[in-house]
């Protein structure tokens, strides 16, 4: 059998296919047992191609189940029919070297001497990384039958093709210009909403609801395919009679008569749902659910390519970073809905201040920001500030109350003032940071002015970069027991550090060592801390559990990472499935998801179990879950807080919680205080806990060895 090119020949198995995600519009993307296979490959970091998700009806259109082939393309290959393989091949590296859609028509074994035809259709996804495609898999078996039995019986054939979705039919392209078409199956009522008898001879009808962009080259398409003899192919847009809109998809083999006529044997199939999934898909990655505003990913992106503009032109853009000031106080007293109402009017308004090729994007909570292409000087960003002040301030009509809030703003000129999207939104926060510290509904403007905020973190950094040499950070132990019986299942482990007498915040010095270049050896040195009471707690006879330990994006993004877990699990003599490493979302978002999700594949190979921290606080949470393995969600502590009182925080809860079931995971709830809440979590089948009503964080290892000898919480 003749093997695909190199670049196309898969040598590694992918561990981030889709799974089956418990929700409506997971199920119709990814579960539905359809005639044709959804599916998702990109190329991988040794430059072969890899599946990162594949639907169940691969069971249905391949013989295999998605289990089976999990990210390994070759097993798909394998079934292609050698025969077949130099046409598809040829159609594959065309769309490959142009990033243009291609389409094969091929046959697949599916056991047992049987075969299907299929066509195989793929999109390049221009807005992923990785040489990213969507392709699709159709089952057309029936379809080709259906030109078989034509030839041998043409009553076989009508009784056939009256069950086949689509439209079989003939067409001719006569000497003198004239199009025809006759033969067609019934399957036509449901294409174009109109029977046989009104299409028969004359297409007139069904070229007139072709989209008008479309028709001049879909005609150059059918000349194309007379003068060349070529399968004909071509996807278009349609209006039905009664309005509705359709993406169909032709194909049709063409024969030259004697008389020099050219006729097609052709199907059309409706694959308007084809194109909705596609569409579904990338809103899902791209788009804010509550506002329909670009998320973080999106933002990124697009401030990404803003950039690149700015410094290839010379000229200037800006980002401003805006939050709602005391927004807080309308979820308080009118709920979460009138917040939702507030939020979604917010992004209206921020929508009509800017102009179309501006980005607004909301990226958590009431936090928004405002992307301008090009604003040459402050002055211009000022107008926009004025025009985005002054609009959300005016009412907003919720529930017969008229609502406003006033807005902070921090504002950043590009590239002087950073030339990565990650910069410009480090210091847009710290601009907004001192325009909140100035008594908030005002605006400030980055600049090396903002020296309090730089020489603190630059006396902490170097503080940090000591205190990581000498060996000086703690960790402490916070317990995690089991929701129902209390109890003990593990530890989270956590970085604790004290400068000049004073406990510094982790939410101070962690970010920083990712923003300093420390955050790898901090990390190094927090999980030998951590290893190292673990061995003594088990070499005192305590079974001290799970032990989880957070770990930086920094710290994954090394090739070896997992190698140096390895040798220090062995150092220590703790076993791998004892370690849980905790990622936050954002951690595995980014230009480096695809190393950092090699790396978490590595550890799961080793035994390591991965945790995903905050779950549920932004991010595109579910298209995380489809690209790497997690054997735990960790609710974060801002949903259970509230979880006896707030309907939506109750919702959000007992969701993640059935979601995580679903897909095989546990589940942690953080931040438990109360017995109240956890009556809650107990009710609704949560598996571990955590919080202070159990135990707070400790770095005492006398008070853990305490606690672990009464053998439950109290």
């Amino acid at each position: 059998m003749k093997r695909p090119p190199a670049q196309l020949r898969p040598t590694r198995r992918s561990a981030a296919r889709a799974r089956a995600l418990d929700n409506p519009a997971a199920r119709l993307m990814l579960a539905n047992p359809l005639p044709f296979v959804v599916m998702r490959v990109s190329r991988g970091p040794d430059g072969t191609y890899v599946v990162d998700y594949i639907s169940e009806s691969c069971t249905e259109v391949w013989g295999l189940d998605p289990q089976e082939v999990g990210g390994d393309l070759g097993k798909l290959w394998s079934r292609v029919h050698p025969d077949d393989l130099p046409h598809v091949i040829d159609r594959l590296r065309g769309g490959a070297r142009m990033r243009e859609e291609w389409t094969a028509t091929l046959r697949i074994d599916i056991g047992s001497g049987r075969e299907k035809w299929v066509v195989g259709r793929g999109l390049p996804r221009h807005d992923l990384p990785n040489d990213a495609w969507n392709i699709t898999i159709t089952d057309v078996t029936a379809q080709m039958q259906a030109y078989s039995d034509l030839h041998a019986s043409e009553a076989r054939f009508r009784a056939l093709a009256e069950n086949i979705p689509g439209a079989i039919f003939r067409y001719r392209l006569r000497n003198d210009g004239v199009h025809q078409i006759f033969d067609m199956t019934p399957g036509c009522q449901s294409i174009w909403e109109l029977p046989a008898e009104a299409i028969n001879s004359d297409p007139t009808p069904i070229w007139n609801m072709i989209h008008p962009q479309d028709v001049p080259p879909m005609m150059e398409s059918v000349l194309e395919s007379a003068r060349s003899l070529t399968p004909w192919h071509y996807i278009w847009r349609l209006t039905t009679p009664s309005g509705k809109f359709k993406w169909l998809e032709g194909r049709g083999l063409p024969r030259r008569e004697a008389n020099g006529e050219t006729v097609w044997h052709s199907v059309i199939l409706d694959v308007t749902d084809q194109r909705l999934k596609d569409e579904e898909i990338r809103r899902l990655a791209e788009r804010d659910e509550l506002t329909g505003l670009a998320n973080r990913a999106l933002l990124r992106r697009r401030l990404d390519d803003a950039l690149r503009q700015r410094l290839e032109d010379g000229r200037s853009g800006a980002l401003i970073l805006l939050d709602l000031d005391h927004f807080k106080d309308i979820n308080d007293t009118l709920g979460h809905d009138a917040g939702d109402r507030f939020l979604r009017a917010t992004a209206a308004r921020l929508g009509e201040c800017v102009s179309p090729s501006d980005i607004v994007a909301r990226i958590g909570g009431d936090e928004f920001v405002v992307v301008l292409g090009q604003a040459d000087d402050e002055d211009t960003v000022r107008r926009v500030i004025g025009r985005i002040s002054a609009r959300l301030s005016q009412d907003v009509r919720i529930e017969g109350r008229d609502l406003s809030t006033s807005v902070s703003l921090g504002a950043v000129i590009f590239p002087r003032d950073g030339q990565t999207p990650n910069t410009l939104l480090k210091h847009a926060d710290i601009a907004l940071f001192e325009a909140k510290a100035a008594g908030r509904q005002t605006y400030t403007f980055f600049s090396p002015a903002l020296s309090a905020v730089r020489e603190r973190r630059r006396r902490l950094a170097e503080a940090l970069r000591a205190a990581i040499a000498a060996d000086e950070l703690c960790i402490a132990f916070q317990p995690i027991v089991e929701a129902s019986s209390r109890l003990h299942k593990g530890f989270e482990a956590l970085a604790r550090w004290t400068l000049d007498g004073q406990p510094i915040s982790p939410a101070e010095f962690i970010p920083l060592s990712e923003e300093t270049g420390l955050a790898v050896p901090l990390g190094l040195v927090l999980l030998r801390r951590t290893l190292r009471l673990a061995r003594l707690l088990s070499d005192a006879g305590f079974d001290h559990g799970t032990i989880s330990v957070n770990v930086s994006a920094a710290q994954l993004r090394e090739p070896d990472f997992a190698a140096t877990v390895a040798a220090m699990l062995k150092e220590h003599g703790l076993p791998a499935e004892r370690l849980e490493v905790e990622v936050t979302e954002t951690v595995i978002f980014g230009r480096f998801a695809e190393r950092i999700a090699l790396t978490l594949r590595e550890l799961r190979r080793l035994g390591t179990r991965i945790a995903l921290d905050d779950f549920g606080t932004g991010y595109a949470s579910l298209a995380h879950l489809k690209r790497i393995q997690v054997d735990r969600l960790k609710i974060d502590q801002s949903f259970v807080r509230d979880v006896e009182t707030d309907p939506d925080d109750a919702v959000i809860v007992r969701t993640v919680i059935s979601l995580a079931k679903s897909l095989g995971m546990d589940v942690v709830a953080e931040g438990i205080e109360t017995l109240e809440q956890l009556a809650f979590l107990q009710e609704n089948g949560c598996d571990l806990a955590q919080g202070y009503l159990f135990g707070r964080p400790t770095t005492s290892e006398s008070d853990i060895r305490t606690y672990l000898g009464n053998g439950t919480t109290h």
